[in-house]
């Protein structure tokens, strides 16, 4: 089903790169075919890191991102292309910034007709990331719009835009938040999380930036309910 994990520093401090090897870990007991992520360093600059394989044999890469002062990262179970072929894995790109995502977004064929899209991958994965870049309203609205669209099962969008601004989204699967020492970590399970852990509700955003976490409730059939 893939397993999703982030990092928002509020402190102007990189990750505690053990904390980030302890939820990796347990992120990737959903999803051992490829990994990634991206992140924003101490200078404001985006990067990205992919590649096929178990994160648990490459913790030591975690490290490029050891003054990150946001980040999103995946651990792939594939269902729709092949991890051996990079381009399939996660971060996909999503207007100028990344998405990764947990899920099976069942009509992602009928969103490519639909709203003519172009993908380059064979993960379903990616139309997200196209949704956001091609639809309308500011960056928010057109992250829900992206996760309304999606059908065939639970998930989780997470999204990552410079300066400094990351959108967490759930939709059935789970989401906790770890706030501790000035930071907050995201997993799709609480294990492996610091501090005090915020489960986030189903139909629920968080717009996460340096100065804290603004919680929001959407549904998928439904326009925001608050913004």
């Amino acid at each position: 089903m893939c397993g999703v994990f982030g990092f928002v520093s509020c402190d102007g401090k990189g990750p505690n790169l053990k904390t980030l090897e302890k939820i990796a870990a347990v992120t990737m007991t959903r999803g051992r075919h490829a990994f990634g992520f991206a992140w924003i360093d101490g200078l404001g600059r985006m990067k990205m890191f992919k590649q096929t394989g178990r994160i648990v044999d490459h913790m030591g890469l975690l490290a490029m991102a050891a003054d990150a002062r946001l980040l999103i990262g995946h651990c792939r179970y594939a269902t729709h292309g092949d991890p051996a072929s990079n381009l399939n894995n996660h971060p996909h790109p999503a207007d100028g910034g990344w998405i990764v995502h947990n899920g099976v977004i069942g009509n992602y064929r009928e969103i490519i007709d639909q709203h003519d899209l172009h993908p380059v991958t064979d993960c379903d994965s990616e139309v997200l990331g196209l949704m956001v870049e091609n639809g309308i309203g500011s960056l928010k609205r057109r992250c829900v719009d992206a996760v309304q669209a999606a059908e065939g099962g639970p998930l989780v969008m997470l999204g990552l835009w410079k300066p400094g601004r990351l959108f967490a989204l759930r939709s059935g699967n789970p989401l906790s938040l770890g706030l501790c020492d000035g930071r907050v970590y995201l997993g799709s399970l609480p294990e492996g999380l610091p501090g005090k852990i915020l489960n986030v509700k189903d139909n629920t955003g968080a717009d996460i930036t340096k100065d804290g976490a603004r919680m929001f409730r959407f549904s998928r059939n439904e326009e925001m309910l608050a913004y």
